[in-house]
């Protein structure tokens, strides 16, 4: 998979981040770093919301790098699942883990989202 970097939020001194990239299929990719707490939001809101209204048949959130998600972070998520629905956007997750998988299982959010086990995973689940 060839992959073209388009834009980032980069973390400032180990905080939150989110990069995002379009692949060679279309599909946008949004990697997050950090904490998606409060101030993780704060970065990372408008990056997904940017994403969604790209246009983009397939959005990939890719976890690996993110430490810790909070309620916020999680609420964030929801908006962003509904929003991609709301525009025709499929959304995929991967890199889901620990503390971020426990929330999801916890509250039942795992239930509304397509978990995918690697991001070659949720490329190819078009």
């Amino acid at each position: 998979m060839n992959e073209t970097a388009n834009s980032a939020a980069t973390p400032a001194a180990g905080g939150p981040g989110a990069e995002v990239r379009f692949t060679d299929g279309g599909a946008l990719v949004c990697s997050l770093t950090g904490e998606l707490d409060l101030d993780g939001v704060v970065t990372a809101g408008p990056v997904l919301e940017e994403a969604v209204r790209s246009g983009a048949p397939l959005l990939v959130i890719e976890f690996s790098g993110l430490g810790f998600c909070d309620s916020s972070g999680l609420n964030l998520l929801l908006r962003t699942r509904a929003d991609a629905e709301g525009a025709g956007t499929a959304l995929r997750l991967t890199g889901v883990s620990g503390q971020l998988l426990r929330l999801l299982e916890i509250t039942g959010a795992h239930r509304v989202f397509t978990i995918e086990p690697t991001l070659e995973h949720a490329l190819a689940a078009r």
